[in-house]
């Protein structure tokens, strides 16, 4: 049997970098693993050396990703795999199924949306696989699958079987993000890791397709996809894509003793909350390669971080977090957030302030209620289309801020050197 797993393109003009699939390419590495024939195309890319649009619709199979793993909390625009869906449509594909964030919190809305045969749910390697064996089995293609709901990895030992994502298949020299040169923030080459999946703290505006429970992978299997990237691949910069990767202390304690008894020359960054660090782990991971530390800071007012159930977190514990970072001669890096329903002209000065006192890179975001969020929940929020989320308004968010009066605002981020899209802007056009 042959599948096909497509990444669609991305609208013109969307992003400067594109990161590793590790989602599409682990589902590879299981589907081969199963003695199925695979194709892989990264439409995101334009080149000759991948699979033609009549290749991939001759697949038995083919499996469009709305998402990939990176992408799963804050899921964008299902238009682009709706696009692609109709796309191979025409050029003949006769069973198509979409994965990803968006059909796994609503199966049928993404069915519809997609004129899709079937949608998958869960996480990709583990539903994939017996999806492809229901079809040999019986040629059809259910309208949602699993058939007895969200397929997850349940047992750590899964994840400890789990090879490594099928790197071969993907143009492994393309894919970068942020990273740091010399002390400089710079785009680049670049490899995704997932270790550990799963967040026990579950902020409300957060989509968690591997949901609360913490599943850790072993180290060993974690440093030698590090040794593979590094030594086939020549990739010297990572990024952990662990939701809170400092949540368990032993286990990051592990991996750097890990990385150091094999003398990887590497450049890591990873993500985490302000309240799960402490100045021990943080000294390891630096000498274990780390280069910076993502904090989910999204504001510095109160009033926003309560409206997103992270007002437990104190101003002056964010001002630790980052004075504990930068003692451990880490970089400091933070997401920040934009346009909740109590977003005032005030507030938004106040994120302008904090980011030029405090000097770190950022991440800035616009709020938006996703459902599968438990702010989507609580509000009551149905969309009647996916469309919805990508209606454009004039106002910023969901606040009553008017984007015509906040010109001063956006100048101030346009500008901003500190603002991680612009130093990623500025190296692509060098």
């Amino acid at each position: 049997m042959r599948v096909a797993l497509v990444i669609p393109a991305d609208p013109p003009g969307k992003n400067n970098f594109n990161q590793v699939p590790i989602g599409a390419l682990y589902t590879a590495t299981t589907l081969r693993v199963a003695g199925v024939e695979v194709l892989f195309a990264d439409l995101r890319r334009r080149a000759a050396d991948q699979p033609s649009v009549a290749q991939l619709a001759d697949a038995d199979l083919v499996v469009v990703f709305s998402t990939d793993y990176d992408l799963a909390q804050c899921y964008p625009s299902l238009r682009p795999a709706a696009d692609e869906v109709a796309r191979l449509r025409a050029a003949g594909a006769r069973k198509i199924v979409c994965c990803g964030s968006h059909g796994t919190v609503d199966p049928e809305l993404t069915r519809r949306f997609t004129a899709v045969d079937g949608v998958v749910c869960g996480e990709f390697e583990f539903a994939v696989p017996g999806l492809v064996e229901h079809v040999r089995a019986t040629g059809s293609v259910p309208p949602v699958w699993p058939l007895d709901g969200q397929a997850v990895a349940a047992t750590e030992e899964q994840l400890a079987g789990l090879g490594a994502p099928a790197y071969e298949l993907a143009p492994m020299v393309e894919y970068a993000s942020e990273g740091f040169v010399d002390g400089e923030l710079d785009m680049v080459r670049s490899a995704l890791l997932l270790a550990n999946r799963g967040c026990p703290f579950a902020c409300n505006f957060c989509y968690l397709l591997f949901g609360r429970r913490l599943r850790r992978r072993p180290v060993e299997s974690t440093v030698q996809e590090m040794l593979r990237l590094r030594h086939d691949y020549d990739v010297r910069h990572y990024f952990f894509l662990d939701y809170t990767f400092t949540v368990d202390k032993k286990w990051v304690e592990k991996l750097a003793a890990e990385i150091q008894r094999h003398r990887l020359d590497v450049s890591w960054m990873c993500q985490t909350r302000v309240d799960c660090i402490d100045p021990s782990v943080l000294a390891q991971m630096k000498a274990a390669g780390c280069a910076g530390v993502w904090l989910g800071v999204e504001s510095p007012e109160l009033e926003q971080r309560r409206y997103l159930s992270k007002d437990k977190i104190a101003f002056s514990d964010i001002d630790a977090a980052v004075r504990m970072i930068r003692e451990a001669g880490l970089e400091v890096l933070s997401f920040v957030m934009v346009g909740l329903p109590n977003e005032t002209e005030d507030s938004l000065r106040s994120l302008n302030d904090w980011l030029t006192e405090s000097e770190v890179y950022y991440s800035l975001s616009t709020f938006q209620r996703r459902p599968g969020t438990p702010l989507a929940r609580d509000s009551g929020l149905e969309l009647d289309s996916w469309d919805a989320l990508d209606r454009p308004s004039g106002v910023l968010g969901e606040s009553s801020l008017q984007l015509r009066d906040l010109d001063w605002f956006f100048e101030y981020h346009d500008r901003s050197p500190h603002r991680v899209s612009n130093v990623m802007r500025k190296a692509v056009r060098l």
